[in-house]
Parts: C-alpha cells; sequence; structure tokens
C-alpha cells in the first residue's frame, strides 16, 4: 500500500501535466492490475470525461512488451514441448501488448496462420499483492455517495475474480467456444468469434485463428469501403441484448480493441477473458429492468432493481418513479440521440444518489458494454435513435422467443402486485 500511495503522489506534484496523463502514467508504473483498471476507464464512455477515456486508452494495447525470448520459455513451459514442434514461425516482435499479456503472429507447421496469446511472466505475484491495495482503496470509496452507488467493494471483489478467471487461458478458450456456439444457436451470422486451437492452449498460452480487419474506430476506412456502420452497431448491441436475455453469457470487456469489422462487415469478437455469467434469476431480473427502461415504465423499473436489493425496501416506489420520470422527461420525449449520453448518464447518477440506492454489480458491467456501444455510435451513427433502436431489438426478440416475453410479463406484474401488498399493509 506504501509503494501505490508514494508513486500516485509522485505523479500528482506534476501540476503542468493533465490529472488523466497524470494518473495514467502512476497507473502505468504500478503494473498489471492498475493498467488494467485504467482500460476499464477507457471503456467507459458515459462514465468518465472524454480525456480521461482518451488518456487512458493508450494503456489499452501500447503497453511496453516482455522479451521474445520470455515468451518462447512460457510458450515451451506450458504446452511442454518445443516451440519448433508447434509452429513453423514466430513472430518476435509482438502484434499488441496489454496488461496480462502481448500477442505473437505465428503459423502452424500445416501453414495456417494463427496468432498466440502468451501470458506476463510472474503474473501471479504481482496481481496478488496490487489486489490487496485495491479492495482498500474501494472500501474508501464505499464512503462516498456519488461512487458508492456503483457498489465499489462488490465490483472490486468481482474484477479480483474476473482478473483471476483471465489470467486462465484455459478458461477463456472455453468462452469463445460457448460464445461461437451463442451465435450459432441464434443464427446471428454477421457475428463471430476467432476459431481456437485446442492443441495448443495452456493456463498461459492461447492459440486462435489469425483475422485481420478494420479497427472498430476506424470509421472512414470502413465507410469507404461500402460497409453500413450504423448496421455494426446494430449488431453488436443484439450480441449483447440476446446474449443476457436468452443465454446468460455476454462479452464482458467491449472496447476498440476487441473488436474488429471484416470487408464484408462481419463483426468479431476478440478477448473473452472477462465475461458476464448470469443465473436464470439475475438474467430475469435484468430483462425486466432492461425491458421497462426502453419502455419508461419507471415503477417496473424501481421494482426490478428492488428485486436487486438494490434500493432500501421501505422506498415509496410510485414517488421515486414520478421523480425520476420528471428528471428523464427532456431526454425521452424527443429520442435519447448520442450526444445526449453524458448529460443522461449524470441525472440517472443524480437520481440513484438521492434515494441511496446501488447499481447492481451484474448491471454495471452490463452497462459499461452497453455504454462503449453507445459511445461508438459517436462516430458510427451519430443520429441514431437509441431507445428506439433497442425498442426494435427488445421487439424482434419478443418475436423470436415468446417464452421470453411472457417471462417478462409475468415477472413485472409480480412486481407490480407486490408493490401493491406493500402499500395495503402500510
Amino acid at each position: 500500500m506504501w509503494q501505490v500511495s508514494s508513486t500516485l503522489a509522485r505523479h500528482a506534484i506534476r501540476r503542468r501535466d493533465p490529472l488523466p496523463r497524470r494518473l495514467r502514467d502512476a497507473f502505468a508504473e504500478l503494473g498489471p492490475t492498475y493498467v488494467k483498471v485504467g482500460q476499464v476507464i477507457a471503456s467507459s464512455p458515459g462514465l468518465f470525461p472524454q480525456d480521461w477515456i482518451e488518456e487512458f486508452g493508450s494503456l489499452r494495447d501500447r503497453v511496453p512488451p516482455f522479451p521474445a525470448d520470455e515468451a518462447r520459455r512460457i510458450i515451451e513451459e506450458d504446452l511442454a514441448r518445443p516451440l519448433r514442434s508447434a509452429f513453423a514461425t514466430f513472430d518476435d516482435e509482438p502484434i499488441a501488448a496489454a496488461s496480462i499479456a502481448q500477442v505473437h503472429g505465428a503459423t502452424l507447421l500445416d501453414g495456417t496462420r494463427v496468432v498466440v496469446k502468451v501470458q506476463r511472466p510472474n503474473l501471479d505475484a504481482l496481481v496478488k499483492d496490487d489486489l490487496r491495495a485495491l479492495l482498500l482503496v474501494c472500501e474508501l470509496l464505499e464512503r462516498i455517495p456519488q461512487t458508492r452507488i456503483a457498489s465499489p467493494r462488490a465490483l472490486a471483489e468481482d474484477f479480483a475474480r474476473t482478473l483471476y478467471e483471465e489470467m486462465d487461458f484455459r478458461l477463456e478458450a472455453e468462452n469463445m467456444e460457448r460464445m461461437r456456439s451463442i451465435l450459432v444457436q441464434t443464427k446471428i451470422a454477421d457475428a463471430r468469434v476467432p476459431e481456437v486451437h485446442h492443441g495448443l492452449v495452456g493456463r498461459r498460452v492461447l492459440t486462435m485463428e489469425r483475422i485481420d480487419g478494420f479497427r472498430f474506430t476506424d470509421v472512414d476506412a470502413m465507410k469507404a469501403a461500402g460497409i453500413d456502420t450504423a448496421r455494426l452497431l446494430r449488431i453488436g448491441v443484439q450480441t449483447v441484448v440476446e446474449g443476457v436475455l436468452v443465454h446468460g453469457f455476454f462479452h464482458g470487456d467491449l472496447h476498440a480493441g476487441n473488436v474488429a469489422v471484416l470487408p464484408d462487415g462481419t463483426f468479431v469478437l476478440f478477448d473473452f477473458g472477462i465475461v458476464g455469467r448470469l443465473t436464470e434469476s439475475v438474467r430475469g431480473r435484468l430483462a425486466q429492468y432492461l425491458i421497462a427502461s426502453t419502455t419508461n415504465d419507471y415503477e417496473a423499473m424501481i421494482t426490478a432493481l428492488q428485486s436487486f436489493g438494490s434500493i432500501p425496501e421501505d422506498t415509496d416506489v410510485r414517488a421515486m418513479a414520478a421523480d425520476i420520470q420528471e428528471l428523464y422527461a427532456p431526454f425521452v420525449e424527443g429520442g435519447v440521440v448520442v450526444a445526449q449520453l453524458g448529460d443522461l448518464m449524470e441525472t440517472m447518477i443524480r437520481s440513484m444518489v438521492k434515494y441511496k440506492a446501488r447499481i447492481p454489480r451484474e448491471l454495471v458491467l452490463l452497462s459499461k458494454q452497453m455504454l462503449y456501444l453507445e459511445g461508438a455510435a459517436h462516430a458510427l451513427a451519430p443520429d441514431m435513435d437509441l431507445l428506439q433502436e433497442q425498442t426494435l431489438i427488445y421487439t424482434a426478440l419478443m418475436q423470436k422467443y415468446p417464452e421470453l416475453a411472457m417471462q417478462i410479463v409475468t415477472a413485472i406484474q409480480q412486481g407490480r402486485e407486490r408493490d401493491q401488498a406493500v402499500s395495503q399493509r402500510g
């Protein structure tokens, strides 16, 4: 903890530099765990100012790489075989380097082009110490009303759990296969996940199909290639929403470095170290909240949050619903366009603080993915009415999965009956 404090203080006194830059430099120096926190900031448009998003964005794939001979040693140790017995070629210069791992280009013995994700050396020991300090910082954030609503203690615990999962590439390979299966089942032909070469996967090594395409942020190049960028946004939202409502499984770390677009417009998802997994009960409550928020059913939205234990039981649901409706009215009357997202998020946070509410961690993880996609709409489809688009997606899902529609209607009705019973007892 002393090292964390001294490093932060040393960078804090550089008053001539903007605060985001000072913090970014401190996080880069403190190591993998803090770099990962910086990546969370970078991929959370709407929750942080744009200058923070841009500054911390450099921590996604511009982290200093570790030596290639270390990467070769880790591969041989993890796969328990000589490198030359698995790969015909192996590029010493990494394609990208991030907080957990770096990625090298390679070819298999049959000439197939692949990429090899290799974990940083000694990561277990580094992360263990960092997480202790991070948990202490989050305990302090619990005391601040504006940050308490995001449940920082629960998020830190969840961050620790997912970070350890992210450090086992065998789990990531399983996540990739599950998402591939979901895309096949749901017949989403416009999205794909790289194929895993399971014989070349270990705890610290993951070998997968090499897929090159446009970066998700390279809008001009995509438009020049005739790609409908608004359609890309719809595919991304559909993939997340359908994964949540139907399968209880979704990509948990969407950002520009984890998405690519093929020349034919196919949406490609990378990096499945962090995923959202939902029990049937949580999935039902999230479905209720998502539908209610999209259809402006404020009482149903609050009831869904209450079912998570996020709102005190003695809260007057009708009064809170009326209050939120008044706050949200300027946004929903004319449609929520991208330019309004920052103000909308600020309004939501203000209303949550007033009623001493907390955002369930499952909803925080989901919201982070949706916020990234909505933030990407600034470039992809700046005039898109986001609420209208989500309504269209939900309507299509209800038609595709009639049993899901019945579950949501039943959940909303049960919530209303519960509220009426509480009101009558009072």
